[in-house]
């Protein structure tokens, strides 16, 4: 995701323009406890981070854009990481949370990616993906646009994302906002 270089600059704008921002509904969703270890599986330029950083121990921002990270506002407890979603420099069994918001349709290997964050969730981690409605009107003017940016997109329904999951996580949420939806999923054992 080295495209989001170049829209670094205008990001956080645009989500807001045009109200992708979703931080209250992805922070009631994920109900933290307050300890968590949470990574933000391309966080950009940390603005989610920062929001739920208040609510758990860390939130490392993990993203392939120097550009979007230079925008993270880094201090103890919002630690941006320059890395890849599909090998992610962290032990095993080390991680609380993994979100994924507004990324999974920009990951060709799919699998790969669940596999990863699998890898280094704990017993009882937990995975919030959001992301569009690959048949919604809205996503279909969403895709053209995104498009002309970064080239091809991997989108799929909710349907199609909790199958790619249920293998390795049980559906603990599951939050239908017509043109994007959040499932938060439990690591099975």
């Amino acid at each position: 995701m080295k495209k989001f270089d170049r829209v670094s600059e205008h990001y956080d704008n645009f989500m807001k323009l045009f109200n992708f921002n979703k931080m209250n509904e992805i922070k009631d969703a994920l109900e933290l406890r307050g300890d968590e270890v949470v990574i933000d599986m391309g966080g950009g330029t940390g603005s989610l981070a920062e929001y739920i950083s208040e609510g758990c121990r860390v939130v490392y921002v993990l993203d392939e854009s120097k550009g979007m990270l230079s925008k993270v506002k880094a201090n103890t407890k919002v630690v941006p990481i320059l890395g890849d979603a599909l090998d992610i420099t962290f032990d095993s069994s080390s991680i609380d949370v993994v979100t994924m918001v507004d990324v999974l349709h920009h990951i060709e290997n799919q699998p790969r990616l669940i596999e990863e964050i699998y890898r280094v969730l704990k017993e009882d981690g937990k995975l919030l993906i959001l992301d569009f409605e690959k048949n919604h009107i809205k996503t279909k003017i969403l895709r053209a646009f995104e498009y002309i940016l970064f080239g091809k997109l991997y989108f799929r329904t909710s349907k199609e994302v909790i199958n790619l999951i249920k293998d390795r996580f049980t559906i603990a949420k599951f939050i239908d906002n017509k043109y994007y939806f959040i499932i938060i999923g439990e690591k099975n054992a």
